[in-house]
């Protein structure tokens, strides 16, 4: 009677013996690092500020996670500037990035902040203005002013204004922590004064990726 119980009990489980040996084990569960790190940026724009060519030197810095999200800070200035004729601007920005792994890749990034800028205009146009307008100027070289009563001179005003700036760009793989930029934006501003126009404009930029994730 042992030994036919023993009999059926081995035959039972027989097929569960089978089973776990056909069954494929499952390998250890892989856990992949996400790569991130802090990454510095020099970067120079060519863009129309006040109806001329100019170029604008600075750079952003920032950390980018995953080798995709980059967060950050930038500024840029006017570098070809004069005393009527200055500009800078920076804030946050994002920018995310595509491909970082291969030879050509891509982004988009955008920054959102604020400047300042220092423009100039001749006293005849000036005195043109209706009253709401001239306000709208901004703050007004008072010594120019007072020269320019006596000669039709240029007056200077400052103006300080929001800006945000949305740019697609390539990107070139140099090495493993260093990728060539170049992209195409558009500067907007808005401020309190009605010469905005005068500071936003298509932007072309050119620039150097250093450090990150990867």
């Amino acid at each position: 009677m042992t030994r036919a119980c023993i009999t059926c009990l081995v035959v039972c489980l027989l097929p569960i013996a089978a089973t776990a040996q056909t069954t494929p084990s499952q390998g250890p569960m892989i856990v992949e690092r996400v790569h991130s790190g802090f990454l510095v940026a020099p970067d120079f724009k060519i863009t129309e500020v006040d109806g001329k060519t100019s170029e604008l030197a600075g750079g952003y810095a920032g950390v980018l996670t995953g080798d995709k999200i980059f967060i950050g800070g930038g500024g840029y200035w006017l570098a070809n500037q004069s005393s009527d004729r200055e500009m800078a601007y920076g804030g946050l920005i994002v920018q995310w990035l595509a491909r970082t792994d291969e030879r050509f890749g891509f982004s988009a990034r955008g920054l959102v902040g604020g400047g300042r800028a220092t423009l100039s205009s001749s006293l005849s146009d000036i005195l043109k203005m209706s009253d709401g307008d001239r306000r709208s100027l901004g703050r007004i070289n008072q010594d120019d002013l007072n020269r320019s009563r006596l000669v039709d001179s240029r007056i200077r005003f400052r103006e300080e204004f929001f800006v945000a700036e949305p740019e697609v760009g390539l990107l070139v793989r140099l090495s493993k922590r260093m990728r060539l930029t170049g992209g195409a934006g558009y500067r907007f501003t808005g401020g309190e004064g009605r010469n905005d126009n005068r500071l936003h404009g298509a932007v072309g930029s050119v620039g150097l990726q250093i450090g990150g994730g990867s």
